[in-house]
């Protein structure tokens, strides 16, 4: 999910990250301060520490330091200073709500809620440690169990090493456009920092690789599962719409079980770092090879663009979904119906994804919605399209259907919805259009592929 300001897209800021892991670890990554001073005893201490880990992790992460890393202690007050701050400044009411408005009317999100206060009982739950890429800097709060310091030190020395190979300042610069890319991104590099801290973990267990391997994919519990199976006490997580749980824990999880399919796949153990890394969550959900260049079913997906809106018609948000939220987006619409729809079906319905672009137009009447999804070919389009027609009348969005022209829709609670499908263009495309009633004359086009 991301957040727009004006022409420029910023996402859940990518210091702000959640960590889902084996045992009983969650912790929040931010970004805050300078290093400490020399003579600090707690500073000495968590050196020691990362110099004993230091070694062991290269190894496991495949990527030798080419410098040192910088590491420094923060209070927990001086933490809670910097997040007021800092949320005010990331995250201003016009920013947010323009996401908010389009995910509420996706029936993702409630339409009055309030993303800061979450993100910042998020970030207050469970904190630890951070990487601040921006800083060079890894910080560790004061006064943290040693055992838990040293989990978080194994896990954010790797982003300190993959930050000394590609600089993750410039990739979240690059995504900030693009919130799948994004995602899938943050999701190759939380997976890789979670394997190595886990294997690392096991080590000091006396256990080796294969007791990783023997765990069962933990993306498939889901975020809910996940969290008590863990044990973890986090309300604020737990209490949030299912689009901020699962999205939040995905890079984590679900970056997990990308890395290590691609382990399984016979490849090299190396960073994912550059060429190797995925460019959408559809790669990451299917154990796919990564990479702008990537080929077959699951290489890179079409760029899709609108053009300008309908005369008096202005553009409060405008973003992309992916294969994740569209298959959270159909078991949310679907899966609490009295329908038989299951989470299998949500993921075929959503797998032969091949890009998407959705956008939130205000004018005459209210809100409109508009959301262009590309597709391998026609029968996943037209698979698709079904399955959006049984969500949005599940939801109450679409009354008696009407078919004409390849065109399915419905009109209640005085809004119309078009489901169209076009298989004659480059790339098959399925374009779903919410808009209050009485405003059917304006033609609202969905996105064109674009090279």
């Amino acid at each position: 999910m991301r957040f727009r300001s004006g022409g420029r897209t910023a996402g859940l800021p990518w210091r702000f990250r959640a960590l889902g892991a084996a045992g009983a670890l969650l912790m929040l990554s931010v970004a805050c301060g300078t290093p400490d001073a020399g003579g600090d005893p707690d500073a000495a201490r968590l050196r020691a520490l990362a110099d004993d880990i230091l070694p062991e992790v290269e190894t496991l992460a495949g990527l030798p330091a080419r410098r040192p890393v910088a590491l420094a202690v923060r209070s927990r007050g001086e933490l809670e200073a910097f997040l007021v701050d800092e949320l005010a400044r990331q995250l201003p009411p016009e920013r947010a709500e323009g996401l908010v408005r389009a995910y509420a009317r996706l029936g993702l999100l409630p339409a009055d809620y309030d993303l800061a206060p979450l993100l910042r009982s998020l970030l207050l739950e469970q904190v630890v440690g951070y990487y601040d890429p921006g800083r060079d800097t890894l910080y560790v709060l004061r006064d943290v169990e040693s055992e838990l310091v040293e989990a978080v030190l194994a896990h954010e020395i790797v982003h300190a090493l993959q930050d000394q190979y590609q600089d993750l300042d410039s990739l979240t610069a690059a995504n900030l456009e693009r919130n799948d890319r994004a995602t899938a991104a943050q999701a190759a590099l939380e997976g890789h920092a979670t394997l190595v801290m886990l294997e690392w973990q096991l080590g000091r267990l006396g256990l080796g690789s294969d007791a990783l391997a023997a765990l069962p994919d933990l993306s498939a519990l889901g975020a809910d599962a996940l969290i008590a199976a863990a044990g973890l006490e986090m309300p604020a997580l737990t209490e949030a719409p299912r689009i901020l749980r699962e999205s939040l824990l995905f890079p984590y999880v679900g970056g997990l079980s990308w890395v290590q399919a691609r382990l399984r796949a016979g490849e090299a153990r190396a960073a994912p770092l550059g060429g190797r890394m995925p460019v959408s969550t559809e790669q990451v959900l299917h154990g796919a090879a990564g990479g702008p260049s990537g080929t077959g079913p699951h290489g890179s997906p079409a760029r899709l663009a609108f053009g300008a809106p309908p005369d008096g018609w202005d553009v409060v948000y405008a973003g992309d979904l992916g294969e994740l939220e569209i298959r959270i987006w159909l078991e949310e619409r679907l899966g609490a119906s009295a329908s038989a729809f299951s989470s299998a079906a949500a993921a075929a319905a959503a797998a032969g994804w091949h890009g998407d672009a959705v956008r939130l137009l205000e004018g005459p009447g209210g809100e409109a919605l508009v959301w262009g999804t590309a597709w391998d070919d026609a029968a996943e389009a037209r698979e698709f399209a079904a399955a959006a027609r049984r969500a949005l009348a599940a939801a109450g969005d679409g009354g008696a259907a009407r078919t004409r022209a390849g065109r399915a829709g419905g009109r209640t609670g005085g809004r119309v919805t078009e489901v169209r499908v076009a298989t004659d263009g480059p790339v098959p495309l399925v374009t779903v259009v919410d808009q209050p009633a009485g405003t059917e004359a304006v033609r609202f086009a969905g996105p064109e592929p674009v090279e």
